[in-house]
C-alpha cells in the first residue's frame, strides 16, 4: 500500500508517531514528514482570509496614476543650446586637463541611476546610445567619468517657497550604505548592518522638501518631531501635520496642541476601542488628554468602517487587517 497524506493522518490521529508511521508502511521518516508538510499547506489554504474590496479606500485611477509616474524620467534638453558656454564657465579657473561634459549632462543620468539603483558600467551604456542624439559630444562618458563627476557634482536644496498657511507631512526611512556582506547575512545569518536614517518634512501642497536629515539607525522617529516643528515654522504657519504611527505619543501630541497644529497622526496598531475609553474614563479631567480624544474620533470612526465593509481602515490603507 502506498502511504498518502490522508493515511499519514489517520494514523496520527490514532496516536502513532512519525517513526511507527515509517516503520509500518517501510518509508523514511521524511517521506511521512513530507505529507505532514503537504497536510499543513492543505490546511493553511482553507484558512486563507477571503480577498478584501478596496474600492471605497482607493481612487484605483489615481493610483494608476502613481504607479506610471514612478518610471518618468525628467531630462531638460537646454542642454543642446547652452553646452559650450556652460564648459567655458567650468573651464574658466580649472587646472589640468579640461571638462568635456557639463553639468547639466551629468545630472540626469544621476537621477537615473539614484531612481532605478544603476551601476556606473550601465549607465555608460545607457550614455552611449543616448549620446547619438547630440552631436556637439565627441563621445560618451566612461564609467569612469561618471563616478568622478557625480561625486563632485554640487547640488542645492530649493528653498521652500513661505506661505501664510503650510501643511506638511513628516516621515523617516532607511538607506543602505552598500550591498557588502548581503549573502554572507542571509547565509550563514551574520551581524545585522547599519542603516542610515532620512528624515524627512515635505510641504503637501507644492511637494517640495522643507527640512531633512540623516541620521543613524538608532535614532527613533518619534523623537525628531519637535525639531520638524521647529524649522517648519520658519516657512509658515502650520495648520496640519501629517505623521504615521512612529510619531503617535502623549508628548508629540501635548507639543502641537500647545503651537495650535492639528494633529494628524495614525494610531499604531495595537490601539483597541475598549482599551482607549478604559483610559479616557480613568484620566483625571485636568490632564492633557489630546490624543485620547483623537484617538477615541479615530477608532469609533474605525468600528463603523469595520461593520460597513469588513475591514478597518488602517488595514485597508496598509494592505492587511
Amino acid at each position: 500500500m502506498f502511504l498518502t497524506a490522508k493515511i499519514v493522518q489517520e494514523n496520527l490521529e490514532q496516536g502513532d508517531s512519525v517513526a511507527d508511521i515509517a516503520a509500518r508502511y517501510g518509508v523514511s521518516r521524511q517521506a511521512t514528514y513530507h505529507h505532514i508538510n503537504k497536510m499543513k499547506q492543505r490546511d493553511k489554504v482553507k484558512t486563507l482570509k477571503p480577498k478584501i474590496n478596496y474600492s471605497p479606500v482607493i481612487d484605483w485611477k489615481e493610483y494608476n496614476e502613481g504607479l506610471v509616474k514612478r518610471g518618468e524620467f525628467l531630462l531638460d534638453l537646454d542642454i543642446l543650446y547652452d553646452w559650450e558656454e556652460e564648459l567655458r564657465e567650468l573651464n574658466g579657473n580649472k587646472r589640468g586637463r579640461p571638462f568635456e561634459y557639463p553639468d547639466s549632462l551629468m545630472l540626469p543620468f544621476m537621477r537615473l541611476k539614484c531612481s532605478f539603483k544603476i551601476n556606473y558600467r550601465t549607465l555608460e551604456g545607457i550614455a552611449r546610445k543616448f549620446m547619438n542624439f547630440i552631436p556637439k559630444a565627441a563621445g560618451a562618458p566612461d564609467y569612469t567619468t561618471f563616478c568622478a563627476r557625480l561625486k563632485n557634482l554640487g547640488l542645492e536644496v530649493i528653498p521652500c517657497e513661505i506661505s501664510k498657511e503650510l501643511d506638511i507631512a513628516g516621515d523617516a526611512t532607511g538607506l543602505k550604505t552598500s550591498n557588502r556582506g548581503e549573502y554572507r547575512m542571509s547565509k550563514y545569518r551574520g551581524q545585522k548592518r547599519k542603516f542610515l536614517k532620512l528624515h524627512l518634512v515635505v510641504n503637501i501642497k507644492t511637494k517640495q522638501v522643507i527640512w531633512c536629515e540623516v541620521t543613524t539607525e538608532e535614532v527613533r522617529d518619534g523623537k525628531k518631531l519637535p525639531e520638524m516643528i521647529s524649522c517648519s515654522e520658519k516657512h509658515g504657519k502650520l495648520k496640519n501635520a501629517y505623521f504615521d504611527a512612529a510619531y503617535d505619543s502623549k508628548k508629540n501630541y501635548s507639543l502641537l496642541k500647545d503651537k495650535k497644529i492639528t494633529p494628524v497622526i495614525r494610531p499604531k496598531r495595537t490601539a483597541t476601542l475598549k482599551r482607549a475609553k478604559e483610559m479616557m474614563e480613568g484620566i483625571d479631567s485636568s490632564e492633557d488628554n489630546t490624543r485620547l480624544k483623537i484617538l477615541l474620533e479615530f477608532l469609533e470612526s474605525e468600528k463603523s468602517w469595520k461593520e460597513k465593509y469588513g475591514y478597518g481602515k488602517r488595514w485597508a490603507v496598509e494592505g492587511r487587517y
